[in-house]
């Protein structure tokens, strides 16, 4: 794995890279709200394995890349579009493989859907339980109730060994093994008195998940031209009224994808959490190699 930064759209760009031999074709990781390119090391090991050379970068207002000041226009769908196509076209990624996470997901979709001439049109995308439903697709759901609910935790302040006692507790049902931790600990800045600070502001944080809340991810379905793998998550036994409830508007949106898009794959990662790359790193990576293998 190697660590660069790049210049692009006025911002200097972390990203991480793991070359492969063989090169068959570049595979970009595109992460969430809230994570950062260290999301793919469980997973970018193993399609380099595969042939595959990962890019992924850390967005604007995540990891180490710059941040710049809080606006809807500094952190819309339009803008994080914008460097996606300049960090193309600044590495020279020919007709990419496109893989992204939960908001990552969305930026995939989104820019698959725009209309692309030449070699950065996406050879491919992966939707990994995102950009696969829409988070107003819930009867009586506003964005109070949902900005309430999704709102991040104030974590500024707190110890590391409080945090990572928090970690150890939130992700005991699947038993994580040592290496997710440090990737999770990587979200925040850490001061000299050991305490926690996240690298994405709350006001930045809260700015997104409204262009998320604005995003509608059904009509987009229709303008992607090229081949679609969806990996849905569904949570172990949800219980609370709001995971039955997303998990239904994931098979709604699965099945209008379905009506809607023309080159269409779904695997469904059951009794799994959101973060489909930390809790299954190899199944997902096994996917996507074989999904790929087929875009050749």
């Amino acid at each position: 794995m190697q660590s660069s930064y790049l210049y692009l759209n006025d911002l200097r760009v972390h990203y991480l890279r793991w070359e492969s031999a063989d090169r068959e074709f570049p595979v970009v990781l595109l992460h969430g709200l809230s994570s950062s390119a260290r999301i793919w090391e469980l997973v970018a090991p193993h399609l380099a394995e595969k042939g595959l050379s990962c890019y992924a970068p850390d967005e604007r207002g995540h990891g180490f890349s710059d941040k710049p000041e809080d606006s809807a226009e500094n952190y819309g769908f339009a803008c994080v579009t914008s460097d996606l196509a300049a960090f193309l076209e600044v590495c020279q990624l020919d007709r990419p493989l496109l893989v992204g996470h939960s908001w990552g997901g969305m930026l995939a979709l989104e820019y698959a859907a725009r209309k692309h001439i030449g070699e950065r049109e996406p050879r491919g995308i992966v939707l990994v339980d995102g950009g696969i439903t829409q988070l107003d697709d819930r009867d009586g759901e506003t964005w109070e109730s949902l900005s309430g609910r999704l709102a991040p935790p104030r974590l500024e302040g707190m110890t590391v060994e409080a945090f990572m006692q928090m970690m150890r507790t939130e992700t005991a049902a699947w038993q994580p093994n040592d290496a997710v931790f440090p990737i999770l600990l990587a979200d925040f800045e850490v001061d000299e008195e050991d305490k926690i600070r996240p690298r994405l502001t709350y006001e930045r944080h809260m700015r997104i998940l409204r262009a998320i809340w604005d995003f509608k991810a059904y009509t987009r379905f229709s303008q992607v031209r090229c081949p679609v793998l969806m990996v849905p998550a569904r949570p172990p036994a949800p219980h609370s009224e709001f995971e039955r409830n997303w998990v239904a508007a994931k098979e709604r949106g699965v099945k209008l994808a379905q009506e809607s898009m023309q080159d269409l794959q779904v695997a469904w990662m059951e009794d799994t959490i959101h973060d489909v790359p930390l809790q299954r790193p190899e199944e997902l990576a096994r996917l996507v190699a074989d999904f790929a293998a087929k875009l050749v």
